[in-house]
């Protein structure tokens, strides 16, 4: 019975799996049906027979026209030492591409959608001068979508980073204003293939962030036409150029400034009075910090030669100006420590320096004037012979019977002279003769007195000669701090104040 049984069962089943199969196969078309959107028939549809490598044109000698544009976000860095700049932008390229256009009727109404880069042809802009080893410039790392529109515009907006060489100019630095070029073509469709076009006159700057060390002045961009030795067609290329300014107020507070205060230091050491013996010392201090700041400038500039920067030009004047004022200072102590006795003032020092100089830097002379007044050729002596008579400078010779009633003894026995001069007492030299007579021993006596008396004069001619070359270093110490506020003042406002800083 049990056996029977089966065996129908076996025989039917043949037919439940037919049904059974019918069933799934109208369910599974049922989902499909479901499941097949309006874009996703539309995407089937677009690519089912397209090829992203032909150029999307129907006849192939027209070319592609590409709309290109940019928008500037932030500048990330300007590399002076290795002349380079480094960018974040926006790119935005339109084109028409007639072979992924619908109706939007037969698509749900759909106006635009979405692709990946990889699977539509797209255009080989670049940027001609990149400095970036990760990429060669391109825009094929960003892997932003692919609108496409029903009319067959395709716009493709990828955000990118750059790094493209920059010919820094630092003749001006740190008030130089610099312009970067940024050349976007394609590398390999000539003009009879691919065409460009700028959106706008400039850069989009709507969304700038403002720089810490630089200020954007504009960023115009030009079509440009191109012919090259290898191709009978030109390149088409936009190239927009990056007009910036440097802002200096970081290096007028951390270099200049700091430089023309030591600078200040090469005038206050004409101060300092010649005998304080600090004056070539202080000279070698602002020398040496004046290296320094130098040496951290030139930590910031390229290594060029083509020219000298600015803030060179003028650390380099102060050192000139500093080393200068250090041999000034060395002549001016070399006058006030000169010693008569060895170097005798030359006449026309006397002339020029205390005579010409001291009037027109207003130097008071009244050592000069004392010495004009009363010439070394007017003093007066009093001599003794050796008969005890006395013999004046001014070739009177008397005997002492004739100075006892000579008018020229006053009252107190004194040799009065037409000058207003006076000898010692007629009781001195009468006792003075007395008692010395013809001896030798009065003979010696005035012999020594005559030798002090030239000692005297001497010390006090050697004393007055040293005051003059004193007299003449201070006077060229006013002369050299004069003349080198006014080489400081000139070198600074030729420097700075010229019409390409200023402008």
């Amino acid at each position: 019975m049990k056996n029977e049984t089966c065996r129908r069962m076996c025989t039917r089943a043949p037919g439940y799996l037919f049904y059974a199969a019918v069933i799934f196969a109208t369910c599974c078309r049922g989902i499909s049906a479901t499941a097949e959107t309006h874009e996703f028939r539309l995407l089937r549809d677009l690519f089912e027979h397209y090829d992203k490598e032909v150029r999307p044109v129907f006849n192939t000698s027209s070319p592609v026209h590409v709309k290109f544009s940019l928008s500037l976000i932030q500048i990330i860095s300007v590399n002076s030492k290795s002349q380079l700049l480094t960018l974040n932008v926006w790119i935005r390229q339109k084109w028409i591409n007639p072979m992924l256009g619908w109706n939007t009727s037969k698509y749900g109404g759909i106006k635009s959608v979405n692709v990946h880069p990889s699977k539509v042809w797209i255009p080989d802009v670049i940027l001609y001068n990149n400095a970036d080893d990760s990429n060669g410039g391109g825009l094929e790392k960003y892997k932003t979508a692919v609108i496409l529109s029903d009319d067959g515009t395709n716009e493709w907006n990828a955000p990118a980073s750059f790094t493209s060489t920059c010919k820094i100019n630092v003749a001006n630095f740190p008030f130089d204003k610099q312009n970067c070029s940024l050349k976007f073509g394609s590398w390999t469709f000539q003009g009879d293939r691919l065409t460009m076009e700028s959106e706008s006159p400039s850069a989009d700057l709507k969304l700038y962030l403002q720089n810490g060390e630089w200020n954007l002045i504009a960023m115009p961009a030009k079509l440009n036409k191109v012919y090259y030795n290898c191709c009978r067609y030109p390149y088409h290329d936009v190239t927009l150029n990056l007009i910036i300014k440097r802002k200096p107020l970081y290096y007028v507070f951390n270099l200049i400034l700091p430089c023309a205060l030591i600078s200040t230091l090469t005038l206050i050491k004409f101060f300092l009075p010649p005998e304080s013996g600090e004056k070539v010392g202080l000279g070698i201090t602002v020398l040496l910090a004046m290296t320094v700041f130098l040496l951290l400038v030139a930590e910031t500039l390229p290594a060029t030669s083509d020219d000298v920067p600015l803030l060179g030009q003028y650390f380099i004047a102060t050192m000139f100006v500093t080393a200068m004022s250090l041999v000034s200072t060395c002549t001016i102590l070399n006058f006030f420590h000169r010693s008569p006795s060895t170097s005798p003032m030359p006449q026309w020092v006397r002339v020029i320096i205390l005579g010409y100089m001291a009037k027109v830097f207003c130097f008071p002379n009244d050592k000069e004037e004392e010495i004009k007044v009363t010439p070394k050729t007017k003093r007066r002596k009093i001599e003794f012979d050796l008969n005890g008579d006395v013999v004046c400078d001014d070739d009177t010779y008397m005997t002492v019977q004739e100075l006892e009633n000579s008018s020229r003894f006053r009252d107190d026995m004194s040799v009065i002279y037409q000058s207003g001069r006076s000898t010692p007492s007629r009781r001195s030299a009468r006792s003075m003769s007395i008692v010395a007579g013809h001896s030798s021993f009065t003979e010696r006596l005035l012999e020594d007195i005559s030798i002090l008396a030239d000692d005297v004069r001497a010390r006090q001619e050697d004393d007055r000669q040293r005051e003059e070359w004193r007299i003449a270093a201070l006077i060229m110490d006013r002369m050299f701090f004069w003349l080198f506020l006014f080489i400081t003042s000139l070198s600074t406002f030729l420097i700075f104040f010229r019409e390409t800083v200023m402008g």
